[in-house]
């Protein structure tokens, strides 16, 4: 402690005790120094300027200063009355510089008194004291000075603004001078007569006198910074303070904050509202420094827009949005069409025109597309030789007559520079680009400049240049910047690491990957050059003789490790021989490490062996495991290394106590690396290697078996369809070729190993791991986050965020310095106390800084160390004993074992792995449901719980022949045992599952204490490692979505429909709203008080005073007052009042959380209202949802406003629906037709167009409606936004590939493109077109026979459809396509889903692709609402795994041995399909026993449809042929030459009126090929049809009354009034004709005889449209006969 305070403390305590604090207070108010020196002096002083009645506010400091004032001098304390220290004896101001900045101690001490205006200087030093006091106040910390005051002196005061104050005194001791005797009498009156605001005012308008204005100047300073809000007015300061901050918040970058990493993000890919700032923060990760655990403590969210309520919802999908950034997908909306980068280089050749600035943009733009680099780095390219410290470099070379680039390539930030090493393959930091020689004329130019420094000036042009190219085409410097990316991303099967390498891109992954990766110089210019030839850029042949390495400096020499590989082998054999035993074992253990650290790409740091390898061969890795095991990795191991591992092992079991026990495997190897440490052979050497292998292996399979990924792109997350099967293949034989090339082999040449059968682990029991303790979280107060923030530190920051403007971004920031700062102190609860500063910070500025915490129970990674080595234990010990029993089934023994069994039998084999899950199967069972026979389907449908809804949710089963059979044969046994434990409570029903699964285990011989949840657990495990994640987070219920229902499936395999009453039901529960959301919600904060109050009149009363000047929120305190009325009570139930409540709740979200401001003007519309519905229908349940919106619906109607443009209907759950294929074509078919029910053939020609694409792409209705051919972008459709179309949510705005499209549609797309037609469908708007949806609708209904089918069902279609194609990717779907022949046609082609994913193919990407098109943010959202199909994956699945026999398990419950094997050799001889015709031949067998019990229902082919519509085929050929000359589409099956020239001929016959040149039959509609007759309107469609066929029946029955009635039409007829002339002659024709029932009337007109057919049956129209066709048939069928 400092000796001279506690001196002094003492001294002052003999004469009259003080407190130390309060002691402190006081020197702190002058900031006096550490030795006190002169004290009391300086304080005596003080009394001498200010009488007792002076400075109140500081009266209690004051009072403490006289006391220290009144001590006594003596030799003892002489110290204290020292006018100088021992540091500055010679000086007049003794304590300068030795305290810091301490300017009123100094003014103190002068001897100014020697001067005659000692009383005006007084003055002014008494007025610079007060002024001191309040900066010490104002500015600093009463706790940093106590630090200071009280520490062992090493401590130092910082400046904090103390120039400032330093400047201030300096001015007023100028002003002591005898000489400045003037300009003091100046000061001295402004400073008494004016406040300090005003003085600061007066001092700014400056003076004419120079040294006046140097003092106005600095006392300026002070008092701003003392006075004004905005203290930091040193403009350059402040700019470059922000400049700095902005600077980081740039581009997505690691960076270190203290013990923190932080990854900050800038969201751009998302509406306005969704934009802004995200940083995850992570815990220092001692392991490697250059990567990051894949979950964060915390994720920062700073909203680019200030609506708190929006940046609330807003901030809960950061992590989605962040995901969707990471992912990597080929469609993204920033893709550039071929067209839009040729325009690019259009736009960039030079004109004689173009000025210095506009040369220099058009370069930078061309190169930043040539190399996918900022433009920033691109405005000044350097020409000169000398160009190692320039990014970018141009240098002409003579031999390719153009110019080449040199650039850096991606290195990775290393602390040290890597020591030289034997090992590490030649490296250079540069590219060599060639550019293409079109380039050589701008680059000259821009050569000639002689520029050498960047300008802003050049950016801001590049900027002009973009927006003069049409805003259609997309070209932003974004979609420039990342076109080489994408490219090289496709052409490398999605490897990231050459993306860095070659654009030096910056991001999490990118950062990390390329501290391993290192690459050819030569094959990465070739391979850039490749990719720009595909996009039509002419890139000189260019060889490049360098074996230089980019990327990684340490790259590994293959031919040096063989080389000691060599040398290890050689001491192992040599020890062999001498029975060495320690040298043997070191070295044996050593190489196995070695080819441990190959085999896994292990870090080389912790845990090389695993503890636990499957016999499948996976291995668990753990060398750089979290608590979370988000880090932790499954790799597979090569069949040689897994028995190298037996070998040392049996080595360590022969040798026994003849080497030093080794308890841990791994512990040894790593110690006995030090020792055997191959000099200058890194750790991770191995990781290098295998990260830049010249393999085929796609990126994502690098990365997942290095365990580089990032959120997004995680292999083991739940909703990730990895194909695993793939990646053990194809990572197995990347390994097999490296160890074969490095001359790994399997060192068992040694006797003693023959004849042991070695495990690789051996496991007596199963373990868990010990979870860790959680503590209960700690709430911080406004007043712990004040305090935080007095640290002087955090100044320049608070002053920027608490002004009248406050900074976001610097708030943002100063975030992550307190989080680095408070993570120092353990016991903060770190996490807790930056919500803390968040809430504090959006409440005093209104900015909108969020932070969401992770939710520890919602993990979506699959690893587990528990379930996986319990997985190892049951393939160990369990499984084969387990299959042996399912395949020899014992007569029933107990109920217990029955049921134990029956638990096993549907975990494995129909993966119910979950115990709610089970335990629906068993209710199902034990009840008399019955199992839905559908062909060779078995089929139940169960209502489960799920981890993500609070509702419970369908889960259809298919059951596979051994289990449905097993269920069957035991079902009457087991019934009346599970009725009664299900009577039981949940907990005591769980034991009693319990206790039948051990009871079971037990009886076959294995004694294990394995509680049921853990083997469910465990065969998760199995079904991932075997499939992929998605499925295996289906089977644990962790994965929300709705199944099929079985009605659906026999509509879908065109079997009648069955009635199930499986409705499921949702249970009414509370639903909280956060407090965050009521918080930032004034109108929700208001509801929420008034919940305890029941009077309605105090709620409308409370509500008509909260008007304000937000439309939103009026709108939403009508509903609210709407809603009361409407209960129509003078109290409020508790029901009412919480059902107001939570509709308030949901409709806020949409209306303020998610949208852009309402305005008096704005118009809603059903579009508005379904993106309002769709934005928050991921915050709600379901049905709570729907009702709120339902009743807003209902509101806004009732509002009778114009602008208000909803339909009265009510909103439904979307139901788990699809179309088949087939019902998709009959639709298309009627579309075409006046079937339709439309009668405009161009209107049916866009309703069918619209239908087709909402089929091939899935895109929303509206979205279809809005398309426009300018939104055909070559290979790609743009689903955008433009003037009044909005689109629905974040995800919307995206391109879908063109190749989803049959040709057809394309065809058709193209030809409207090329007319430029405004758009391609029309809009619903049009009151002559609304009822075409309905008409639609009417359509779907009558070919499905689902009332509950509408279109949106298509997108469900679509995203099923396509998902099960992405699961095909992974499970073999042989079993499942024979089963449900529909399938196979039903999912897109190979072509489709690889246009799709791209060149890297299906690996772990698929689902994330299918959400992207389908304008989702996540696939969560996809899976939720539209994928209805993981059951049948599931099914697959199970399918592809081996099962027991039937003809071997079943004998002995049912028929015999011999007969059930007749039946079994039965069948095998007649070819039949065994397994399902062997199930048949049992259940039929006890169904036959078992007659009162109806336990299979047989489902029934379904008819042809009564409903449906036979067309005629006269009808069909001629829409055919009229749809086809009107358009130009479709393929009509006849000769269509013949035709026109029918129709010319008809059209050329004359009226036989005299002096006239019309025809007699005018063909009034335009087609594209042919002039037509009229068309025929939809309401004669049937009766049209029943016209041609009394015509065809005539035809075939009276041909000559046929053709003679042919000929009146076409040669004497008035067309208009459907007449043909009549004479006497035909008299016995028309009898004939009123026999065959055409109902002939003859009539008068003008003067002549007619007759007329059918006139009282069908209308005119109908008439004229047969008799017009069958006319024009006539004639083709006379030109053929002529011909």
């Amino acid at each position: 402690m400092n000796i001279y305070f506690k001196q002094l403390l003492e001294w002052i305590n003999q004469n009259s005790p003080i407190e130390e604090q309060k002691l402190l207070r006081a020197l702190f108010l002058l900031r006096a120094h550490y030795s006190l020196a002169g004290i009391v002096v300086i304080c005596q002083r003080i009394f001498t300027l200010i009488g007792d009645d002076e400075l109140p506010e500081f009266r209690d400091e004051l009072n403490t200063l006289k006391i220290i004032s009144r001590l006594q001098d003596s030799d003892q304390h002489s110290h204290f009355f020292s006018e100088t220290t021992d540091r500055n004896k010679h000086k007049l101001t003794p304590l300068r510089p030795y305290t810091g900045d301490s300017g009123i101690c100094d003014l103190l001490l002068i001897q100014a008194g020697l001067s005659r205006n000692n009383e005006r200087f007084d003055t002014v030093i008494i007025w610079f004291l007060e002024q001191i006091f309040h900066f010490q106040k104002n500015v600093h910390t009463l706790k940093l000075y106590s630090h200071y005051l009280k520490g062992d002196g090493s401590i130092k005061l910082k400046d904090q603004k103390g120039s400032r104050v330093y400047n201030a005194f300096l001015a007023i001791r100028l002003l002591g001078d005898p000489s400045n005797e003037d300009i003091l009498e100046q000061v001295e009156k402004l400073l008494t007569k004016n406040g300090p605001k005003q003085l600061i005012h007066l001092m700014s308008a400056g003076s004419e006198d120079k040294r006046l204005n140097e003092v106005f100047y600095a006392l300026k300073l002070f008092l701003s910074q003392i006075w004004q809000k905005n203290r930091l007015k040193n403009k350059k300061k402040r700019r470059e303070f922000l400049h700095r901050i902005g600077l980081k918040h740039q581009k997505l970058i690691l960076q270190r904050y203290g013990s923190l990493s932080i990854a900050i993000q800038p969201l751009e890919d998302v509406d306005e509202i969704h934009r802004g700032l995200v940083s995850e923060v992570f815990e220092y990760d001692e392991i490697e420094e250059d990567e990051t655990p894949l979950e964060p403590l915390f994720t920062f969210f700073l909203a680019e827009q200030s609506d708190l309520i929006r940046g609330f919802y807003a901030s809960k999908s950061t992590s989605q949005h962040v995901e969707a950034t990471n992912v990597g997908l080929v469609w993204t909306k920033w893709r550039l069409s071929l067209n839009s980068i040729q325009d690019v280089f259009r736009l960039c050749q030079p004109s004689k025109a173009d000025t210095s600035l506009i040369l220099r943009a058009k370069l930078a733009l061309i190169l930043s597309l040539l190399t996918g680099r900022s433009v920033t780095e691109l405005t000044a390219p350097c020409f000169s030789q000398n160009t190692d410290q320039n990014n970018i470099a141009i240098q002409y070379d003579h031999t390719l007559s153009a110019y080449v680039l040199s650039v850096l390539a991606g290195t990775p930030t290393l602390k040290t520079k890597p020591e030289e090493s034997k090992f590490h393959v030649p490296w250079t930091k540069k590219l060599h680009l060639v550019l293409p020689s079109e380039l050589n004329d701008l680059v000259n130019q821009v050569k000639n400049l002689a520029i050498k420094t960047r300008q802003p000036a050049v950016e801001r042009e590049v900027r002009r240049l973009i927006n003069s190219v049409p805003k259609e085409l997309e070209i932003s410097l974004k979609s420039i910047k990342d076109l080489l990316p994408r490219l090289l991303y496709e052409h490398s099967q999605g490897d990231l690491a050459v993306v860095k390498a070659v654009t030096n891109a910056s991001g999490r992954n990118y950062d990390n990957l390329i501290h391993y990766a290192s690459f050819e110089q030569r094959k990465l210019e070739q391979l850039w050059a490749d990719c720009l030839r595909t996009i039509k850029i002419d890139i000189p042949e260019y060889m490049h003789s360098s074996s230089e390495r980019v990327g990684s400096p340490t790259g590994i020499k293959i031919v040096e490790i063989q080389n000691e590989i060599t040398r290890i082998k050689k001491r192992i054999n040599q020890a062999a021989e001498q029975k060495d035993w320690q040298t043997l074992f070191d070295n044996l253990t050593l190489y196995t490490e070695l080819w441990m650290n190959l085999a896994t790409a292990g870090r080389g740091i912790k845990q090389p062996f695993p503890k636990w390898i499957s016999q499948q061969g996976w291995a668990l890795i753990q060398d750089k495991h979290h608590q979370d095991e988000s880090t932790d990795r499954y790799v597979p191991l090569t069949a040689a290394f897994i028995k190298q591992i037996q070998v040392l092992r049996g080595l360590m079991r022969m040798l026994g106590d003849q080497v030093e026990p080794r308890v841990d495997l791994s512990s040894y190897a790593l110690q006995l690396c030090d020792p055997h440490q191959i000099e200058g052979l890194g750790r991770n050497w191995a990781r290098k290697l295998v990260r830049s292998d010249n393999n085929q292996l796609p990126g994502r399979f690098k990365d997942a078996g290095l365990g580089h990924w990032v959120r997004g792109r995680y292999p083991w997350d739940m909703l990730s369809v990895f194909p695993v099967s793939t990646f053990k293949q194809q990572w197995l034989d990347v390994q097999e070729n490296l160890q074969k090339q490095l001359g790994f082999e399997c060192l068992d040449v040694f006797d003693f190993f023959k004849n042991l059968n070695i495990p690789t682990f051996v496991v007596t029991k199963e373990i868990k791991t010990v979870q860790a303790e959680t503590k209960p979280r700690i709430q911080y107060s406004e007043n712990d986050v004040k305090e935080w923030l007095e640290n002087s530190e955090y100044e320049s920051y608070c002053q920027l965020i608490f002004e009248e403007n406050p900074e976001p971004n610097v708030s943002f920031e100063l975030g992550h310095v307190l989080a680095s700062h408070l993570a120092k102190n353990t016991n903060i609860d770190l996490p807790q106390a930056i919500k803390a500063y968040c809430a504090y910070i959006r409440d005093k500025t209104k900015i909108p800084l969020f932070v969401q915490l992770p939710q520890k129970a919602n993990r979506t990674w699959l690893t587990s160390e528990n379930s996986f080595s319990t997985w190892c234990y049951i393939e160990q010990n369990l499984l084969d004993l387990i299959q042996k029993d399912l395949e020899h089934l014992p007569e029933h023994q107990n109920c217990e074992v029955e049921i134990g069994r029956l638990l096993v039998v549907l975990s494995m084999y129909s993966q119910l792995c979950r115990v709610s899950h089970l335990q629906a199967m068993l209710e199902f069972i034990a009840s008399d449901q019955h199992i839905v026979a559908m062909g060779n389907s078995r089929l139940v449908e169960l209502t489960v719980n799920n981890d993500r809804s609070v509702t419970k949710i369908r889960r259809t089963v298919l059951l596979s022949p051994y289990v449905s059979t097993l269920i069957l044969v035991d079902r009457q046994y087991l019934q009346p045992r599970l009725k009664e434990i299900l009577a039981q409570s949940r907990n005591q029903q769980r034991t009693a599952w319990q206790k039948c699964f051990n009871t079971y285990l037990k009886q076959i011989g294995i004694k294990s204490t394995l509680s049921l949840a853990q083997w469910l657990k465990a065969l998760q495990q199995n079904v991932m490692l075997n499939s992929t994640p998605l499925i295996a987070g289906y089977i644990a219920g962790q994965v929300l979505t709705e199944d099929l229902s079985i009605n659906e499936l026999l509509r879908l395999s065109e079997y009648e429909k069955l009635t199930t009453g499986l409705d499921s039901t949702e249970p009414e529960s509370e639903i909280e709203i956060g407090d965050e959301q009521l918080h930032l919600s004034d109108i929700l904060a208001m509801i929420q008080q008034l919940k305890g109050e029941s009077r309605s009149s105090i709620w409308l009363e409370q509500l008509a005073n909260n008007k304000t000047n937000h439309y939103s929120v009026n709108l939403l305190t009508c509903f609210v007052q709407w809603l009361i009325l409407r209960c129509d009570a003078e109290e409020l139930s508790l029901q009412n009042r919480n059902m107001i409540h939570l509709h308030l709740a949901i409709v806020s979200a949409g209306i303020l959380g998610f949208s852009e401001d309402l305005t008096k003007d704005s118009q809603i519309d059903e579009d508005v209202f379904q993106k309002w519905m769709e934005l928050t229908q991921e915050h709600f349940p379901h049905r709570k949802h729907l009702a709120a919106w339902n009743r807003f619906r209902d509101f806004l109607i009732q509002l009778n406003d114009d602008r208000i443009k909803l339909h009265n209907r009510t909103a439904h759950q979307a139901s788990a629906k699809v179309f088949a294929k087939n019902e998709v074509q009959q639709i298309v078919q009627i579309l075409q037709s006046v079937e339709s029910g439309v009668s405009d053939a161009a209107l049916r020609l866009e309703i069918q167009r619209h239908f087709r694409l909402s089929a091939a792409m899935g895109v929303r209705r509206s979205e279809t409606l809005h398309l426009r051919p300018l939104d055909i972008d070559e290979d790609m459709l743009r689903i955008r936004p433009y003037g009044e179309h909005q689109l629905k949510t974040l995800g919307s705005e995206r391109v879908v590939p063109m190749n989803l499209l049959s040709q057809t549609i394309q065809k058709g797309l193209d030809d409207i493109y090329k007319n430029k037609k405004y758009s391609i469908l029309m809009s619903d708007e049009d009151s002559e077109h609304r009822p075409f949806f309905n008409q639609i609708s009417q359509i779907l209904k009558k070919v499905t026979g689902d009332v509950d089918l509408s279109l949106h069902h298509l997108r469900h279609t679509f995203a099923s459809a396509y998902t099960l194609k992405c699961l095909q990717t992974v499970v073999d779907f042989k079993a499942l396509t024979i089963e449900l022949p529909w399938l196979q046609n039903w999912m897109p082609s190979n072509e489709q889903f690889n246009t799709l994913v791209g060149n890297e193919g299906q690996v772990g990407q698929g689902i994330k692709a299918i959400s992207r098109v389908l304008g989702h943010l996540h696939e969560s959202t996809t899976l939720k609402h539209y994928v209805h199909i993981l059951f049948l994956a599931t099914y697959a699945y199970s399918m592809q795994q081996q099962q027991p026999n039937l003809h071997t398990a079943f004998f002995k419950r049912v028929m015999s041995r011999s007969n059930l094997f007749r039946h079994f050799q039965a069948i095998h001889q007649q070819n039949g399909n065994l397994k399902y015709e062997l199930r048949d031949t049992i259940e039929k067998y006890v169904l036959k026993k078992r007659q009162s019990q109806r336990w299979v229902i047989y489902a029934q082919k379904r008819g042809n449809s009564t409903e449906k519509v036979i067309k005629h085929d006269l009808f069909q050929q001629f829409e055919d042929i009229e749809r086809y000359l009107i358009s130009g589409q479709g393929q009509p099956r006849l000769d269509i030459e013949s035709w026109k020239r029918a129709l010319i001929t008809m059209a050329n016959i004359p009226s036989g009126k005299r002096g006239s040149n019309i025809g007699r039959h005018p063909l009034s509609t335009q087609g594209k090929l042919a002039r037509l007759p009229e068309l025929l309107s939809a309401v004669d469609f049937n009766s049209a049809q029943e016209i041609l066929e009394r015509f065809d029946y005539l035809e075939q029955n009276q041909s000559e009354t046929y053709n003679w009635l042919i000929k009146k039409w076409l040669y004497e007829s008035n067309v208009t009034k459907v007449l043909m002339h009549f004479t006497a002659e035909d008299e016995p024709m028309l009898s004939i004709l009123t026999e065959h029932q055409f109902f002939p009337m003859v009539m008068k007109h003008n003067k002549y005889d007619y007759f007329r057919i059918m006139s009282q049956q069908a209308s005119l129209s109908a008439v004229r449209w047969a008799l017009t066709w069958l006319s024009a048939r006539y004639l083709v069928i006379r030109d053929h006969i002529r011909i």
